[in-house]
């Protein structure tokens, strides 16, 4: 049985024995008709949201929840896209000295990624450890996006997982592997990165809500990175915001 089925009874049966055993403090065990449905309530809302459930006939008012799900659904991903702020320039070997002195401009930045071009050529491994380190220490600093050299997303990184991996003695590649990949284009090597997400699983901006929560359930993540028409990236897309947004147009909906 799918697992959002066998959660989605478990928190039923959860909630509606919580229910009686709060009425039964004060009186005696037993179960009325409403709390069926306050216990059934967020199970059919969270069916509706991952896709697992498609239809709800309940007499008017369950078409009218089904019919508010499903437009809400249809509306584009666009406004749900969080640019992430701070991402600088590709960063380039110059020398050892000139790298170490952009980091306080980055700390400042409130740098949340940073960019890396396929074939660059002049990626050097200390620098890059140089980077990974300082600004690890910064609660935002969270990725390190990859693209092609003609500015096409490859794949985004866990940028702190990948930067604790290259201080682990133990790690099965150093700074100096990272950057002969991102030089020589060893694409097959990148994608072996932690938290590593292909362009093939980002999602266009013109996406809807249903799709792109829906992708999420498959890969089992709670956010991807989103791309343009022109293969661009452009921010992130959280699931938890996403949801919150399609609970909300489905509100504004029934109330209206």
């Amino acid at each position: 049985m799918d697992a959002a089925i066998i959660l989605s009874v478990g928190s039923f049966l959860a909630i509606l024995a919580a229910l009686v055993l709060l009425r039964a403090k004060n009186s005696r065990f037993e179960v009325k008709p409403s709390d069926i449905v306050v216990a059934v309530v967020p199970v059919v809302v969270f069916l509706l949201v991952t896709g697992k459930l498609q239809t709800l006939e309940i007499g008017e008012g369950g078409l009218k929840i089904e019919s508010a799900f499903v437009k809400a659904g249809e509306v584009s991903i666009d406004q749900q896209v969080e640019p992430l702020t701070g991402v600088p320039a590709e960063p380039v070997r110059l020398d050892p000295k000139e790298a170490v002195s952009k980091i306080p401009q980055l700390i400042e930045r409130r740098t949340e990624g940073l960019l890396f071009r396929l074939g660059h050529g002049g990626y050097w491994g200390p620098a890059i450890e140089e980077y990974f380190a300082a600004l690890s220490r910064q609660p935002f600093f969270k990725y390190l996006i990859i693209e092609h050299p003609d500015g096409r997303f490859f794949g985004i990184v866990d940028a702190r997982a990948l930067t604790e991996l290259l201080q682990n003695s133990n790690a099965p590649y150093r700074a100096d592997d990272l950057a002969r990949w991102l030089n020589q284009t060893d694409t097959k090597k990148l994608a072996q990165l932690p938290g590593f997400v292909a362009a093939n699983d980002a999602i266009p901006t013109g996406t809807d809500k249903f799709q792109a929560l829906q992708r999420m359930e498959t890969l089992g993540v709670e956010r991807l990175p989103a791309v343009d028409e022109v293969q661009r990236f452009v921010g992130m897309i959280e699931r938890s915001r996403l949801t919150a947004s399609l609970l909300i147009d489905v509100t504004k909906s029934l109330q209206k």
